[in-house]
């Protein structure tokens, strides 16, 4: 281990480095406006063609163990995944379309109905990638490819089409956040947006994030540093399904063996042996101890923080902890340690009077531990002051009020971390909007090397969707009577550019990506200062704020994948676009269905055995809290009066490593993100948590015992291995949503037995509090 230090900061890498030569130059990451430097003096073709040498080489398995090593972003990139392309392979063909539109429509429409359903299902893109894959050999198989067929059937179905199909299919393939704020006004404020207005607030909330990837992809998608962890293992296995020989290729072989083993491993901890989902020691040994449910239990929902629990459920681990760096998964963990010793000290400590609610619950309570009655305390939609003394105060759980704090640290800390460890790498993006400034922006990178074969995406299409989309949204903002001012729409896009420009770094370069839940109540907290007492207002402001920074990242992260696979820009942009708006007009036309047709049901408490209204309940109530109870509850004086303190807190947290790095630089402590550690550090105060400890053995095992011991091995098999535990799972997790837990009407429990205890949690500790 004497060999080997952590990353410089200033290479924007992820991995552990070793000491070494580079099989390729050290140019292929270069970014910059150098208008000093010569012509000529980087060879991108040589840089190509070295490369390509190099890939011939690992690829016949003639290259030493020592050049399989993944040292950084440079190696993930081009040791991995390859440079090949074939410009010839046509995208836009007859199955694209076919396929594309299709998948869209059934993503679109299954998430739209599930929004209003008991249970949850997602349309997993590793889902609709192994069935559009089959399919798509399937139309080559059985349609005729003479004549006028050939421009159906135009050959062997290619890597450019299916990945086209992907990005259009995952695009729509989700509830967009204005249908959560247009469900919400119909059912609970009696506002029936008009159709019109209502489509063109789906479209123009996610086209404002459109317009964010397209000013930022210069310097988030084109450098080998910004990588796209996430991407690695789709892209990976594309690659290896239509690029590999398919009967003789080990690695296609591989993924479909782990694909099968899994697809019927999951069976049994999923309904036949509930109890693999989380075994725990304690909870075996004492069942009827809250204290030992609240620590070591959490196979249930909000059931406990699962300390020393094993989870054999993948479908809760997941493989992330196979392709996220080794010192992401370090910070997550250390958060983790932390959030052990927080959460147990706020509750046990009867913080914020924390043993009179219970230990885990995102719900708002009275005084006396019922839930607070949040509706009463408005009069025409507006908070009322005198309801609210008649009500009394409101009341987080403690975890959940703790949760609230760590977020807004780590939002705080993403700023400063981002500016002092990436302020390279911002320059030139900063730079570019310089009016005087007439150098063009130098990338020296093998596979943005490869794309230069097709037209690039104009910068005024982005500047013009950009335009469009903020035109759109103060003229649906003003019909939908949302009740917040222009300026206030204009303040929280900008936030979420700047948000999106942080995030998007962190998420390009290390693979961070767990934002979402701690950037809306950010975005709620906003609004609610500038407007209080507006939870409609609130609404919109989260939905202005929040969504166009995670479509913007969403669009980035596609980018990307198409620069890996060879997919031209334009032909991305296009499918992205028809995913927008396929998705946008099917999720407003199955929202108004179910609404009119089940009203009485989704308005009610518990819902019926087919429909459900918790989604939209928990929206309303999240707007509620924020909106109307936003001063009495985080205001000067008020019992969480931290929450919006730690934002502030948290924009110095980065500096002690930083000094820290200055003083001892090869020390390591620029491998700390405050921002990460901070996230994780209330991670556990919410849903299942029993995949935690073998996500974290699993990590370390893979990301570093399995990468510096193993490196042929990792470099050829790790991606395919997550792609096919990760696909196996998430296809039978699909069919048995419709077989056996009641995504078809009847659920369909496995019967009542050791394994199965129905009257405990899956992991036999005591039921968690309802």
């Amino acid at each position: 281990m004497a060999d080997i230090v952590s990353h410089e900061p200033e290479h924007g890498l992820a991995y552990v480095v070793s000491h070494g030569e580079k099989p390729f130059p050290d140019n292929t990451d270069k970014v910059s406006f150098d208008s000093n430097e010569k012509k000529g003096s980087v060879d991108d073709a040589e840089i190509v063609r070295e490369v390509e040498a190099f890939e011939e080489r690992l690829q016949n398995d003639e290259a030493a163990d020592e050049e399989y090593l993944i040292q950084d972003a440079a190696d993930v990139a081009l040791k991995v995944l390859t440079t090949h392309d074939d410009p010839e392979l046509p995208s836009l063909t007859f199955r694209t379309f076919f396929l594309g539109l299709g998948f869209s429509a059934f993503g679109a429409v299954l998430a739209q109905i599930y929004y209003f359903k008991p249970q949850t299902l997602a349309v997993s893109q590793l889902f609709l990638l192994v069935l559009t894959y089959w399919l798509g050999n399937l139309m080559h198989l059985g349609f005729p490819s003479k004549g006028i067929f050939r421009w159906i059937n135009p050959g062997p179905f290619n890597i450019k089409e299916h990945v086209a199909i992907i990005i259009m299919s995952s695009t729509a393939a989700g509830s967009a956040t204005a249908i959560q704020v247009i469900s919400v006004q119909d059912l609970y404020y009696d506002n029936r947006v008009n159709p019109g207005v209502a489509i063109f607030t789906l479209i123009g909330s996610q086209l404002l994030g459109y317009g964010f990837a397209g000013l930022l992809s210069d310097m988030l998608v084109k450098p080998t540093k910004c990588f796209w962890p996430g991407n690695i293992s789709a892209a990976n296995l594309f690659q290896a399904l239509h690029w590999d020989k398919q009967m003789t290729s080990k690695r296609v072989r591989l993924f479909w063996i782990i694909f099968s083993v899994m697809f019927c491993w999951e069976i049994i901890p999923q309904w036949i042996f509930p109890l693999l989902t989380g075994v725990s020691i304690f909870c075996l040994a004492n069942n009827t101890s809250p204290v030992f449910r609240n620590i070591f239990g959490g196979a249930s929902n909000n059931e406990g923080m699962g300390l020393l629990s094993w989870c054999f459920d993948w479908n809760l681990i997941g493989s992330a902890c196979l392709f996220n760096p080794l010192w992401l998964q370090i910070n997550q963990d250390i958060g983790i340690i932390l959030t052990y010793i927080l959460m147990s000290a706020v509750y046990y400590g009867n913080i914020w009077n924390a043993k009179a609610f219970p230990f885990m619950s995102q719900a708002i309570f009275a005084s006396d531990g019922s839930q607070y009655n949040q509706t009463a305390l408005l009069t025409n939609g507006r908070f009322d002051p005198v309801k609210y003394e008649q009500l009394g105060p409101a009341w987080f759980s403690a975890t959940n009020a703790l949760y609230l704090i760590t977020s807004n640290l780590s939002l705080g800390a993403v700023f400063t971390h981002v500016l002092i460890w990436h302020w390279d790498d911002l320059k030139p993006f900063f730079r570019s909007f310089n009016p005087w400034n007439r150098v063009p922006l130098v990338v020296h990178d093998p596979h943005y090397e490869k794309m230069k074969a097709y037209k690039q995406i104009p910068k005024w299409w982005y500047w013009a969707v950009l335009a469009g989309a903020y035109a759109i949204a103060q003229a649906t903002n003003y019909t939908g009577h949302s009740g917040m001012p222009w300026w206030t729409l204009t303040v929280l896009v900008i936030i979420s550019f700047v948000f999106c420009t942080l995030y998007a770094t962190l998420a390009a370069t290390i693979g961070f990506y767990e934002f979402n839940s701690s950037g809306t109540g950010f975005f709620q907290m906003i609004t609610a200062y500038i407007l209080p007492g507006e939870p409609v207002a609130n609404m919109y402001g989260a939905l202005y704020g929040q969504h166009p920074m995670i479509q913007g990242i969403a669009l980035l992260q596609d980018l990307k994948l198409g620069q890996y696979v060879k997919l031209a820009p334009r032909v991305t942009f296009l499918m992205q676009m028809l995913g927008t708006v396929v998705g946008a007009i099917l999720n407003y036309v199955m929202m108004l269905s179910i609404i009119n047709n089940n009203r009485a049901a989704l308005l009610s408490i518990s819902g019926t055995r087919l429909w459900s209204g918790q989604n939209a309940q928990g929206y309303n109530s999240n707007a509620i809290s924020w909106g109307a109870l936003g001063p009495q509850m985080f205001g000067p004086g008020a019992t969480y009066r931290m929450v919006p303190i730690s934002l502030a807190i948290g924009v110095v947290l980065p500096l002690p490593f930083y000094i820290a790095h200055k003083i001892w630089p090869r020390a390591g402590f620029q491998n700390f993100n405050t921002s990460i550690i901070m996230q994780y550090s209330c991670f556990l105060s919410v849903g299942i948590n029993t995949s935690v400890n073998p996500s974290m053995v699993i990590g370390i095992f893979s990301q570093w015992w399995v990468r510096t011991r193993y490196p042929r091995w990792f470099t050829k098999y790790n991606y395919i291995v997550a792609a096919g535990l990760d696909g196996g799972t998430q296809v039978i997790s699909f069919l048995l949503n419709f077989a056996v837990f009641g995504a078809a009407g009847n659920a369909h429990s496995f019967p009542d037995w050791w394994g199965n205890d129905l009257n405990l949690s899956a992991d036999r500790c005591l039921a968690p509090d309802n």
